[in-house]
């Protein structure tokens, strides 16, 4: 009996190419770096050590032929990290890691060609990073830079003695507890540490039978923690209501104000709470944001990167006080494309994209900047933009009517306007330069 030898079948591969890059120039001693397997199996990758530059700069570390597969963390000089790397066969799978003082930087691992450009940013600063921060939950647990690690965190300003806005916050939360993924944190934070303890924000949290957390802190921990975002600390109904997102990374991307829509959804517990200004914020959908907004936002910023909107009609006429003094109108504008952005001198994100939008659109002659100020006074919007160096006027939506019928609901907004009047995009959230340039190109071509 003649027998045929079977030839040994290849395990397919796929191109696993290793990129660092740093927040600045640090070195990486000789390490071995391993993939971790779906099934739990761990698989060596090869040993990596190098000169890491700063971001957007980046040292190729290595590039192989890897098994075709999933895998789901990384181990670099001990530490573990939670990342979703597809190699895929004939495919290239680009692998950034973060490094900083030699190893790696918590949670900034990034796997495919959108979230390796998305890292580069974040570590060369393009987004404004959230300070460290260190509270304690309800239970008087840590609740701080390390345990939001990882993880996508929406944050209200609230304290328990209000009765305006601060109970459809937290309606607004019930709403989103029931769609958001596990990735994402919820938080009410205090700005009143002297009233609430730990011990009454657990009372208030039973009482409501909320689920997410509550937080608090000395009034210098939580002093620290709202600057970025322009609240200071107020206790009964004086308050600056706001919620911000952060992403998974630590870094503040969106920041809405005022009250959320809630509709009637909304438990008879908070109902009862309201103040007469409290109801009538309810009745009136407060300032026109709500849950769907936010649950979209945290789609873009968890995405590869920060999808637009689509688009929709005509753009909103409106006539509205300038820095400069005088009044601008949208008609005055007819005739070039637009590049309309929505921005407060409180929105870190605001400040970050600003040069990037002078530098980009302001120095173009066949496309116009409309900078339009959401609810600032003319003197704060002139301050801010001598502060940062930006030499172009700003409009004045004093009463945010402007912004509203654009349907501004997040900061920063920007609307791309064809030359025709009509909307071509809407973009939620801090605009990166791939983006501008893509839609500059699509503007200008049209």
């Amino acid at each position: 009996m003649l027998l045929w030898a079977l030839p040994r079948l290849q395990q397919p591969t796929g191109t696993l190419v290793v990129v660092a890059a740093g927040r600045s120039a640090t070195v990486l001693a000789d390490s071995t770096l391993m993939l971790q397997r779906n099934d739990g199996s761990w698989i060596t990758v090869g040993s990596v050590s190098g000169s890491i530059p700063p971001a957007p700069d980046q040292h190729q570390l290595l590039a192989l032929a890897f098994p075709v597969g999933g895998y789901d963390h990384i181990r670099l000089r001990g530490d573990v990290e939670r990342v979703s790397v597809t190699v895929k066969a004939g495919q290239v799978e680009p692998l950034l890691l973060g490094i900083e003082a030699g190893n790696l930087i918590p949670g900034a691992v990034y796997a495919g060609n959108d979230e390796v450009n998305l890292g580069l940013g974040e570590l060369a600063g393009k987004f404004v990073a959230m300070p460290g921060f260190d509270l304690v939950d309800q239970s008087s647990r840590a609740f701080d830079s390390s345990s939001t690690a990882g993880k996508d965190v929406v944050i209200a300003a609230f304290h328990t003695t209000c009765h305006e806005t601060c109970p459809l916050y937290t309606a607004l939360f019930f709403q989103l507890a029931k769609k958001i993924p596990a990735s994402v944190t919820l938080a009410e934070v205090t700005t009143d540490p002297d009233v609430d303890t730990p011990a009454v924000l657990l009372d208030y949290r039973n009482r409501t039978g909320a689920t997410w957390e509550f937080a608090t802190g000395t009034r210098d921990q939580l002093a620290s923690f709202w600057k970025p975002f322009g609240v200071e600390l107020a206790s009964g109904d004086t308050h600056t209501s706001t919620l911000a997102l952060l992403d998974r990374h630590g870094y503040i991307r969106l920041v809405y104000r005022g009250a959320p829509k809630v509709g009637g959804d909304i438990p008879p517990a908070l109902v009862s709470s309201l103040s007469a200004q409290g109801l009538r914020e309810l009745a009136s959908g407060g300032d026109g944001w709500g849950a769907p907004d936010v649950l979209q936002a945290l789609l873009t910023i968890a995405g590869p990167e920060q999808s637009p909107q689509p688009a929709g009609g005509k753009a909103p006429s409106f006539a509205l006080a300038s820095t400069e003094g005088g009044t601008v109108s949208l008609a005055s504008l007819a005739g070039k494309p637009l590049v309309i952005n929505f921005w407060r001198s409180d929105c870190p994100p605001c400040r970050a994209e600003m040069p990037l939008l002078q530098q980009r659109v302001g120095a173009q002659s066949n496309v116009q900047l409309v900078l339009i100020n959401w609810g600032e006074s003319a003197e704060v919007a002139r301050s801010f933009l001598s502060r940062v160096g930006i030499k172009q006027r700003s409009l004045l939506d004093s009463d945010l009517a402007v912004g509203r019928a654009y349907g501004v609901a997040a900061l920063p907004t920007t609307i791309f306007v064809r030359s025709d009047g009509t909307i071509d995009r809407r973009q939620v959230g801090q605009l990166d330069e791939r983006v501008l340039t893509a839609e500059l190109s699509n503007l200008v071509s049209q």
